[in-house]
């Protein structure tokens, strides 16, 4: 999926994974995704349009309403705190591109860990705070030491 976003994914035989850019990829305007098999990754993959400056509409999502909270709805407010045109339905999710992040944003993750790791990589883009932030120890405990080791930087405020 993210080969549309410009990524390149290879798997190493010890199970180590590298992430590349794929070089001379031109972005498209929008990307489309029906992900009733893999509706988890529609935060990731819908704050990653929105930090790209692209839109996207994403489909086969009905059971992110009754997930740790309504995942649509939540993604949706937080979205668009941060300047993002996002219409849902009960199956959906379409963003319009934008071409400028709002800053200094708080980003609630409604005790939803992918609500928190979806939401930071976008402080690449722009000065953000993420509420809860323990939440991601559920699936990733070393989630923000990791992030640390590639130079991002936090502070516990």
């Amino acid at each position: 999926m993210y080969q549309e976003l410009g990524v390149e994914t290879s798997y190493g035989e010890g199970g180590e994974i590298t992430l590349s850019k794929i070089s001379d990829f031109n972005l498209t305007d929008s990307i489309n995704f029906d992900l009733r098999n893999t509706p988890d990754l529609a935060q990731t993959i819908a704050v990653s349009c929105l930090g790209l400056g692209i839109g996207c509409s994403l489909t086969g999502l009905h059971t992110l309403k009754i997930k740790e909270t309504d995942r649509l709805s939540a993604l949706k407010i937080e979205m668009e705190k941060l300047g993002a045109n996002v219409a849902i339905t009960d199956d959906s999710l379409e963003l319009l591109p934008v071409s400028e992040l709002s800053s200094d944003i708080v980003i609630d993750t409604y005790n939803d860990h992918r609500m928190a790791m979806a939401f930071a990589p976008l402080a690449l883009k722009t000065p953000i705070i993420i509420n809860d932030s323990g939440v991601v120890s559920k699936s990733y405990p070393d989630f923000w030491n990791d992030l640390e080791s590639l130079k991002f930087s936090k502070e516990i405020i």
